[in-house]
């Protein structure tokens, strides 16, 4: 009798030890999968929220566009008539005019040439379509000559690599980025040297600005554009994003900043 007792005792201990590993188990089992569903649901929310984002970004890319272009035309058909007009009429009281006047009339002539001349590059700038049309490669070539022309900076454009091959939406998209960089030097850098580099590899293209200017804290400014949902750096990463590329900034006080965007091609 106590044999069977005993056996009996043993029995328990050992359904009531497996009955606690399977409860146990089951535990374990179900928490692991709430986790599970857990991480899933808030991978699905970033997922939708990066989403949601990129297609507010991509509106207001398409509004600022259709901006763009509308100022353009405008720049074209009015204010480029308005200044042909007032070269006519300066042109019909040249020949009146004597000592300083004419001087002046003269010197007035050469900045309405001037300005002439700096509108149509300003409307070609901001004409999505021509932009497209000529291509990345010309178009920021023709936006550092511009620079260049003004005479405070001294600007080096740097191409290598095979042909460009940047499809012309990408590339109205890096080219209004690679125009935030550079509107960012003039108003802060106070730089004298602006470096473009231009790199098409067979899976990639790299394209970089430096400039010698004072340069800044990257991290905190970062943070500061976040805090008081300040456009300028978010702008430049959120237009990276859009065309899939990796966007780094290397700057410290003193020492200038460098610019550099890769974009991989997608096979």
């Amino acid at each position: 009798m106590p044999h069977s007792l005993s056996e009996e005792i043993y029995l328990t201990i050992i359904i009531s030890t497996f009955l606690l590993l399977f409860f146990g188990g089951l535990l374990v089992y179900y928490f692991f999968r709430q986790q599970k569903k857990r991480y899933q649901h808030e991978q699905e929310v970033n997922t939708l929220r990066e989403s949601f984002s990129q297609t507010i970004l991509q509106s207001r890319l398409e509004i600022q566009e259709s901006t763009l272009d509308q100022i353009a035309k405008e720049l074209h058909a009015n204010f480029s008539h308005l200044v042909s007009l007032i070269n006519i009429n300066l042109a019909a009281a040249l020949p009146g005019s004597i000592g300083s006047a004419k001087a002046h009339i003269i010197e007035a002539k050469g900045l309405t040439k001037q300005l002439m001349a700096d509108l149509k590059v300003l409307s070609v700038s901001l004409n999505t379509e021509h932009i497209m049309k000529i291509g990345f490669v010309q178009a920021i070539e023709i936006e550092l000559n511009r620079l260049e022309r003004t005479g405070k900076y001294i600007v080096s454009y740097n191409k290598t690599g095979h042909a460009f091959k940047l499809a012309p939406e990408k590339g109205i998209i890096l080219y209004r980025l690679s125009q935030e960089i550079l509107n960012n030097i003039l108003k802060h850098s106070k730089a004298s040297r602006i470096a473009v580099d231009l790199e098409n590899k067979e899976d990639c293209i790299l394209f970089s600005i430096a400039d010698d200017g004072v340069g800044f804290n990257y991290e905190e400014a970062k943070e500061k554009s976040i805090e008081r949902s300040s456009t300028g750096l978010m702008n430049i990463a959120g237009r990276a994003e859009l065309i899939q590329g990796k966007l780094s900034v290397e700057s410290q006080p003193g020492k200038g900043t460098l610019v550099r965007i890769t974009i991989p091609f997608n096979n």
